[in-house]
C-alpha cells in the first residue's frame, strides 16, 4: 500500500507554493516561507509531515553521485566522452570543486528537507491532541537529523538552522563545529526514538516507527566512536535487533521484489509509485546501459553509477546477493550478449522513462544486525554474540557460516565485517559512509584507483586518477554560499 503517496499528489502543489518563496532569496531554502499562513490545523500538520517525507525523493535523486560514486562500489561510465557528464566525472574522479553542480544540488536538497521539518517543528502546538503532536514532531525531527547526518558526513561542519528565518539572517549564521552537529541531530534521533509508534500498519504504512529511529541514532553513536558512545550504540542497536518486531528475510531477492515492497525487513524506505502520477523513481534508467533500448529497462540508460570490476569480483561463488543486485552482461537484439556492468536491484516493469515503482531501501534489519556486530568487535573484539550475527547475515546469502579461527581476532573480523556490509548493501549508498565510518576511505579508494581498469586505461589516460588525501574526503563547501558570505571558511584544500 502507497496511501501517504497519493497524499503526496496533493501535498507537492502546497510545499511548493511556500518553498517557491526561499527559490527567490539567496540562501535557499533558509527562509521565511509563510508558515503562519498555512500550518492553522491537524490536517495541515499532516500533509506537511508528508510533504517531508516527498522531499526524500529530491535528496535521493543525487545522493548516489556522492556516496556510491564516490565509493569504490561503482563509477562513471567508461564509454562516454571526456566531455560528457562531466560533473559526475569530476566527483568520481575525486577532481570536483565547490562549483560542482552536485555539490550544490545535494546541500540544496539537504536543506529544503530541514526547512519543512522546521516549518512543523514550530507549528507543531496547532495539534490537540499531545499524542499525535508528539508522532508528527518525531517524523520532521528524524528527517531533520537525518539531512545533518549525511551533510555533517559529507561537509564536517554545517549550518545549523533550528527554525524558520529569513534569508538576511541566514547570511549571519557561521558553520558550526562537527561535535555541535552531531549534539543537535542526536538530540532529535533521541526524541524520535521515544515518541514515534512501535509500529506503522494499514494506511500510516510506510511511515516511520521507533525502531527506525532508534537504528540511525545507533549507526550515529557508532560514528562518533569512544567508549560512551560505543555503549550507547550497542544498547540502542540490542534493542533494535532483539525487541523490535522486524526481521530479516529468508531470501535476500525478496527484500526488493517489488510486489513485497515494506517486508518485515524494511525499517525505512523512500516510496515510488509508477503510473506516470509524478512519483516514479528515474533510478532503473540512471543506472542501466547506454544504447540498450527496452532490453534492460523501459526506455534504456544513462549508465551514470556502473559496478566497478573489483565489485562484481568482490561476490563469492554462490552469494545470493550478486544476481538480485547487478549483472556483468545484458542480451539484446537477436540474442547478442553484451559485456557491460549494471546495477538491477531496482528495476521493474513500468511504461515510462525515470518512472518506476522500486522504493529505495533506507534503513534494513540487516543494517542494524551488522551495525551491532559492528559495536560489540569496536569494544569487546569478536564475541560470539557478534560473530552470530555476522554469520546470520552471511549465511542468508547462501555462504557458509564462518568460524573463529578466520575472523577471531579485532581486525579479522573488521575486515570481514566491512565486506559484509559492502555485499549485503551493495548500491544502497552506504558504502561511502562505512568506509568514512571505520577510517578506511583513504586506503581502499587509493587502491581502486592503482587498480580499477576504468582509471588505468592506457588508451584513455585523461581518466587516470591520483591518490585522494585525508581532505578530499570531505566536499567542498558550494561556492555560492561563499559568495553570499565571503567569512564562511572553506573547507581545507577547496
Amino acid at each position: 500500500m502507497k496511501t501517504y503517496l497519493r497524499q503526496l499528489i496533493i501535498t507537492i502543489s502546497i510545499v511548493t507554493l511556500y518553498t517557491s518563496c526561499s527559490d527567490q532569496l539567496n540562501l535557499e531554502p533558509i527562509s521565511d516561507i509563510g508558515a503562519n499562513e498555512f500550518y492553522q490545523n491537524t490536517e495541515e500538520i499532516n500533509l506537511a509531515v508528508v510533504g517531508i517525507y516527498n522531499s526524500m525523493q529530491n535528496m535521493l535523486d543525487k545522493e548516489f553521485v556522492l556516496t556510491e560514486l564516490r565509493s569504490d562500489n561503482t563509477y562513471m561510465s567508461p564509454r562516454n566522452s571526456e566531455t560528457a557528464n562531466v560533473p559526475y566525472r569530476q566527483v568520481d574522479r575525486f577532481v570536483l570543486t565547490s562549483q560542482n553542480i552536485f555539490v550544490e544540488d545535494y546541500w540544496r536538497a539537504c536543506y529544503r528537507t530541514i526547512s519543512l521539518a522546521n516549518n512543523v517543528i514550530t507549528q507543531i502546538d496547532v495539534v490537540e491532541d499531545q499524542e499525535l503532536a508528539d508522532k508528527y514532531e518525531a517524523e520532521a525531527r528524524f528527517f531533520r537529523a537525518h539531512a545533518y547526518f549525511n551533510l555533517v558526513r559529507l561537509w564536517g561542519g554545517v549550518f545549523i538552522v533550528d527554525k524558520p528565518i529569513s534569508g538576511e539572517e541566514a547570511k549571519t549564521i557561521d558553520r558550526s563545529n562537527v561535535q555541535d552537529v552531531y549534539d543537535f541531530l542526536l538530540a532529535d534521533l533521541e526524541f524520535a526514538s521515544n515518541n514515534l509508534p512501535n509500529t506503522a500498519t494499514g494506511q500510516d504504512l510506510g511511515r516511520l516507527t521507533k525502531w527506525a529511529a532508534k537504528t540511525e541514532l545507533g549507526k550515529a553513536y557508532l560514528t562518533l566512536g569512544g567508549h560512551s558512545n560505543l555503549t550507547k550504540a550497542e544498547t540502542v542497536l540490542s534493542e533494535v535487533v532483539y525487541d523490535s518486531p522486524f526481521s530479516y528475510l529468508p531470501s535476500y531477492a525478496n527484500v526488493f521484489d517489488i510486489s513485497n515492497e515494506y517486508n518485515n525487513e524494511i525499517l525505512f524506505a523512500v516510496r515510488y509509485q509508477t503510473g506516470s502520477v509524478g512519483l516514479g523513481a528515474p533510478f532503473a534508467n540512471y543506472f542501466a546501459p547506454i544504447q540498450s533500448d527496452n532490453y534492460v529497462v523501459t526506455g534504456s540508460g544513462d549508465e551514470l553509477n556502473v559496478p566497478a570490476t573489483s565489485m562484481s569480483n568482490a561476490y563469492p561463488l554462490g552469494d545470493d546477493r550478486k544476481d538480485a543486485s547487478m549483472a556483468d552482461s545484458w542480451v539484446g537484439f537477436q540474442g547478442q550478449v553484451n559485456e557491460y556492468r549494471y546495477i538491477k536491484k531496482y528495476n521493474s516493469d513500468f511504461g515510462t522513462v525515470d518512472d518506476a515503482g522500486n522504493d529505495w531501501p533506507v534503513i534494513r534489519f540487516t543494517d542494524a544486525m551488522l551495525l551491532l556486530a559492528e559495536a560489540i568487535n569496536e569494544s569487546s573484539g569478536p564475541t560470539a554474540d557478534a560473530m552470530d550475527l555476522l554469520n546470520q547475515v552471511h549465511e542468508r546469502a547462501g555462504l557458509t557460516a564462518y568460524d573463529a579461527g578466520e575472523i577471531g581476532t579485532y581486525f579479522d573480523f573488521k575486515l570481514a565485517l566491512e565486506l559484509e556490509r559492502k555485499l549485503e548493501f551493495a548500491f544502497e549508498n552506504q558504502r561511502w559512509f562505512d568506509l568514512l565510518r571505520t577510517g578506511r576511505a583513504v586506503t581502499v579508494m587509493n587502491t581502486q584507483f592503482a587498480t580499477e581498469d576504468q582509471y588505468n586505461d592506457p588508451n584513455r589516460p585523461q581518466f587516470k586518477t591520483e591518490p585522494i588525501q585525508e581532505f578530499q574526503l570531505l566536499l567542498p563547501i558550494p561556492q555560492y554560499e561563499i559568495d553570499l558570505n565571503p567569512s564562511i571558511a572553506q573547507n581545507i584544500g577547496y
